[in-house]
């Protein structure tokens, strides 16, 4: 018989195992997380610079803006500049960060949404070669990585996150809240949007898209100090996500995700499940931890995470066996 103390020290040997091996996982999350709100402070910084370029054309001076404004906004306009100098001249610089995720130019190149191409199709024109080629960028990451884009790039998503810990206090709390499935009508979505935008312009998309909707607030609240209606529709998709369908907007109704993960059905690079053999032993049949932490209600630990999954890796880092993971694998 082993005594009951060299089983409590195995067990505590195994816990701390474990702990270590679900490390690179947790610095993963660390990592998309600040990413996220790089890419969000990167929207907010390209729509105060559309503030700064008027400063800069009409004044070019700190003194005057700090006459015209204040101290505290002149003061940001200097440092501003003091940035962008860094790098050359600052307003041509400053030009080279121009837009928003669904037609964004970062550093003088472009980076385009799938679907603003198919909105200028639709209204009858033809998209000049840039489009093309910024569709280029987000079409490669879906075709090696699938929805990459959703989990680590997208600003919205991190909104819906948070959005996600104050449903958990709400529930918490005994609030009865919704749990409904919405069917993954994201393409539907994206092409009645289209057909919509032939007549009614290109700018349907920021009711539809949360991250442009998001995008369009921030510069909405820059410019003019409101949220404008584009923020609104923002607004709403996240209230729906906390209290009626959670994970349902990004999981189901997004155009963009939808058409990514089309896109991405064979990426070679994705979250996979160790066989058995690796780890020692199968699942346990009561373990749905990785479900629990998916956004999505995703269930990688049953292979059952495809094609929805966005590989956000959160599953990883609860997995007690650290059996999920991202991996490249070939198709032969």
């Amino acid at each position: 018989m082993i005594p009951s103390g060299s089983r409590m020290k195995g067990g505590q040997a195994r816990a701390a195992r474990s702990r270590r091996a679900r490390w690179p996982a947790l610095r993963g999350q660390l990592l998309r997380k600040l990413v996220q709100i790089s890419v969000l402070s990167l929207i907010a910084w390209t729509a105060l610079g559309t503030t700064w370029r008027n400063y800069k054309v009409a004044h070019n001076s700190e003194r005057i803006v700090a006459l015209l404004e204040s101290d505290a906004t002149a003061w940001l306009y200097g440092r501003n500049q003091d940035l962008l100098a860094l790098f050359g001249d600052p307003l041509p610089v400053s030009e080279g960060f121009l837009g928003l995720p669904w037609g964004m130019r970062i550093g003088g190149l472009g980076f385009t949404d799938p679907w603003s191409l198919v909105a200028v199709i639709s209204g009858g024109q033809l998209p000049p070669a840039g489009m093309w080629l910024g569709v280029l960028v987000p079409l490669g990451i879906a075709l090696v990585a699938g929805r990459l884009f959703c989990a680590w790039l997208c600003p919205a998503r991190l909104v819906f996150e948070l959005g996600g810990l104050v449903r958990q206090g709400l529930l918490r709390l005994g609030l009865p809240l919704g749990d409904v499935a919405i069917p993954p009508v994201g393409l539907w979505v994206g092409l009645g949007t289209a057909l919509f935008a032939a007549s009614a312009g290109a700018a349907s998309f920021h009711f539809v898209l949360p991250y442009l909707g998001l995008g369009a607030a921030i510069f909405s609240l820059v410019l003019s100090g409101t949220l404008g209606a584009a923020g609104l529709a923002f607004a709403a998709m996240v209230a729906v996500d906390v209290l009626v369908a959670p994970g349902q907007i990004c999981r189901s109704l997004c155009p963009t995700g939808a058409l990514l993960g089309l896109v991405g059905t064979w990426a070679p690079w994705r979250l996979r499940k160790a066989p058995d053999a690796e780890v020692g032993r199968a699942c346990p049949a009561t373990c749905n931890l990785c479900q629990r932490a998916c956004p999505y209600g995703l269930f990688p630990g049953r292979d059952a995470h495809f094609p929805g999954c966005d590989g956000c890796g959160r599953c990883t880092a609860v997995c007690p066996d650290t059996r999920l993971r991202r991996s490249l694998e070939l198709r032969r």
